[in-house]
């Protein structure tokens, strides 16, 4: 475990957003803090009411000097990290040695004041600085630090500051684990949905009813597994329609979106072809069954809605009920839903590519995901306002107040 302190004059916004995203999001490896060598004494209402519609634990976050870290038996720093130009600027106090008797490498992560806008725009900028901050932390997070000397570690942590975060992410070994991640939950999700759907009419002797609630009862199994697999690596979203949803809410990059989407297909078909494979089907095929008309994407609408909606409140409130949670709710809405819940464009894109139980029509397929999509957006956007919580108290805040089959 590496500590790491964040330095701001005010020690009000910009080191306090750094602190709330790295203790969440580094959990494990890294301890958080921040300071200010001159503290306003509260953090920015404004930064904490940010964190709190994030998701983060506000209730820690103060305030505070810098000389709190320069006292004996202070936390010990492996690295401090000024996020404003000012306090770059200033001589900091001596931190206390390491173990190891090394000092704390430092670096500079620049970040615009957002407290400096205007009424109109503060809000704009303390999200432009979340972004920014969280990019430069999905950096930090995706070096091997325990590999590297002081003097490589600061290098690296200043790159990380002249780069923005903006590393080649391709080329990132833990956005590669993430990446095949997605790509190992959405094969056996989309194996899992079409595979019992093959076996299940070939064992209910044509009692649709039987077969559905075969095919429901794996899905929401198969579901459960790869959430709570894959879940810490990825975030397992197996989905388009998640992945835009956090996309919208800034908490995944609009490029790593892509390479997600990539992967729940691509890798979604190659579950559709290995069931085909080995219930002895033509590998390469597309379905005949119609799935249209207004119940149809109604049907599609709301199971996404309620499907993304789930999940953002389960982020927010329990995460540990994830797995269990969403495996539960597509188990449910292939019964309540008159589309059987598909509620991921991924899905029924290569649900087309199979004439089975599960299958439906190409020409279906624009409608179905146009459903999600918009169901998607809507759960989103109510989300961001049902589970934002008050800064102060963790109520939920007064209005006008500054994976899946």
């Amino acid at each position: 475990m590496r500590n790491i302190l964040f330095l701001c004059t005010a020690n009000s916004a910009r080191s306090i957003l750094a602190e709330a995203i790295l203790r969440d999001c580094g959990a494990g490896r890294f301890a958080a803090f921040s300071a200010g060598s001159h503290p306003r004494g509260v953090p920015n209402p404004l930064a904490l009411q940010l964190l709190g519609a994030k998701g983060h634990d506000i209730a820690r976050l103060r305030s505070k000097s810098w000389q709190e870290f320069a006292v004996p038996g202070a936390p010990v720093m492996h690295a401090v990290i000024t996020v404003c130009d000012n306090a770059r600027g200033e001589s900091c106090p001596v931190w206390p040695r390491r173990a190891d008797g090394g000092q704390p490498v430092q670096a500079h992560w620049g970040i615009p004041d957002p407290a400096g806008e205007s009424d109109d725009g503060k809000i704009a900028g303390f999200e432009i600085a979340y972004r920014r901050l969280s990019e430069r932390v999905a950096a930090l997070l995706a070096l091997d630090e325990q590999a590297m000397t002081d003097a490589e570690w600061a290098a690296a942590l200043a790159d990380i500051g002249q780069a923005g975060g903006r590393v080649q992410r391709m080329a990132d070994p833990a956005l590669a684990r993430r990446l095949a991640a997605e790509a190992l939950g959405s094969f056996f999700l989309f194996a899992g949905v079409l595979g019992s759907g093959v076996m299940a009419e070939n064992l209910a002797a044509g009692n649709v009813a039987l077969a559905l609630l075969a095919n429901s009862l794996a899905t929401g199994a198969i579901l459960f597994v790869i959430i709570a697999m894959f879940g810490p690596v990825s975030g397992a979203h197996f989905n388009p329609a998640v992945t835009l949803a956090f996309a919208l809410r800034r908490e995944i990059g609009w490029g790593e979106s892509a390479a997600y989407v990539a992967m729940q297909i691509g890798a979604g078909a190659l579950g559709a072809f290995a069931v085909h494979l080995m219930f002895d089907l033509e590998i390469l095929q597309f379905s005949a069954k119609a799935r249209a008309g207004i119940g149809q994407w109604s049907g599609e609408c709301l199971a996404t809605f309620g499907l993304v909606l789930a999940i953002l409140g389960l982020v927010r409130h329990r995460p540990e009920a994830i797995p269990a949670g969403v495996a539960l709710y597509i188990t449910a809405a292939y019964w309540f839903t008159s589309s059987t819940s598909f509620a991921n464009p991924a899905i029924t894109l290569v649900r087309s590519l199979s004439d089975t139980f599960a299958g439906i029509a190409p020409a279906d397929v624009p409608a179905f995901i146009a459903a999600q999509l918009a169901g998607a957006i809507l759960a989103t956007v109510l989300a961001g306002w049902l589970f934002r919580m008050d800064a102060g108290a963790g109520v939920p805040l007064q209005e006008g107040s500054v994976g899946s089959s």
